[in-house]
């Protein structure tokens, strides 16, 4: 098997360069930034010197990119070298137009994009537990599909080019709603004289159970927002999320104070962890 292409080694593709490897996956892998290549290059991947020469290598690149606009620009990069019949596996959180312009685009130079993005933050990428919310072509999906399970326990197909992304801005919308109302209750319980240690052993037993609660509870307990997903990329993802229902015609419940609350927290120190909302709120005094 030829060895798989990853460019971007961020929070998510180092994890999960360094999960492949461990799954006995050859790797050429590519970043921007040297001391990311390098991790990936100690856990036994063979360092790449650009894009070009990934795609001059390899049958499968994987692209775990920050935003569209990077997407944008190095997918063209991509084909410009590939051989006929590389796949893009794209698990970069994009809009669908995105996706779908990068598809045709790919599809024009007799190669294949799927977009992939993945939910579950960079521990469970690390043990290959991510969920993958896949969108493309049933046969290009079905050539990669042993990949994609090697990097997620749950690999959903959801439709064509663009539907994948589509599944994730809307997963993320309502768990970053989640998150904002779990920091105003852990706020509102401080108030209240309630122990937030008490009322998390409560809420973990009851209808408040959620991904939100168990993630964000210990950041806030900790008051410790060192980042496993920023507050930068998560405004991205819900201004992505919100932009898109807007085009759909549909009006969110409540999305201008969604809005400004991530903007501000993100203007604040956008590095910090998304459980840092909880600070934001707590600054405005009311938690409102």
């Amino acid at each position: 098997m030829s060895a798989v292409g990853l460019i971007g080694l961020g929070n998510m593709g180092l994890p999960v360069a360094k999960r492949l490897l461990g799954q006995g996956r050859d790797m050429l892998a590519f970043d921007i930034a040297a001391r990311q290549l390098a991790s990936a290059v100690e856990s036994g991947a063979a360092a790449a010197q650009s894009v070009a020469a990934v795609a001059r290598s390899c049958e499968v690149v994987i692209l775990s990119l920050p935003t569209p606009t990077v997407v944008r620009a190095v997918v063209p990069q991509i084909l410009a070298s590939a051989r006929a019949g590389l796949c893009i596996v794209d698990l970069s959180t994009n809009d669908p137009a995105t996706a779908r312009d990068m598809a045709a685009l790919t599809a024009a130079a007799r190669c294949r994009y799927i977009d992939a993005p993945v939910s579950g933050g960079p521990s469970r990428a690390a043990t290959g537990e991510l969920t993958l919310m896949v969108g493309g072509d049933d046969d290009a999906v079905a050539s990669v599909r042993p990949l994609l399970a090697q990097i997620g326990k749950q690999v959903e197909h959801v439709g064509p080019a663009g539907c994948g992304c589509i599944a994730k801005l809307l997963n993320n919308y309502v768990a970053l709603w989640n998150m904002a109302g779990v920091s105003q209750a852990f706020l509102a319980a401080s108030k209240m004289g309630i122990s937030i240690d008490r009322l998390h052993d409560v809420m973990c037993r009851s209808s408040g159970q959620s991904y939100s609660l168990s993630r964000n509870f210990p950041k806030i307990r900790s008051q410790d927002f060192s980042a496993n997903f920023s507050l930068s990329l998560a405004e991205k993802d819900l201004r992505l999320a919100l932009d898109l229902m807007n085009a759909a015609g549909h009006k969110t419940f409540a999305e201008d104070q969604l809005r400004q609350l991530f903007e501000r927290s993100a203007q604040a120190g956008g590095e910090r962890d998304v459980a840092a909302i909880y600070q934001t709120l707590a600054s405005q005094g009311d938690g409102s």
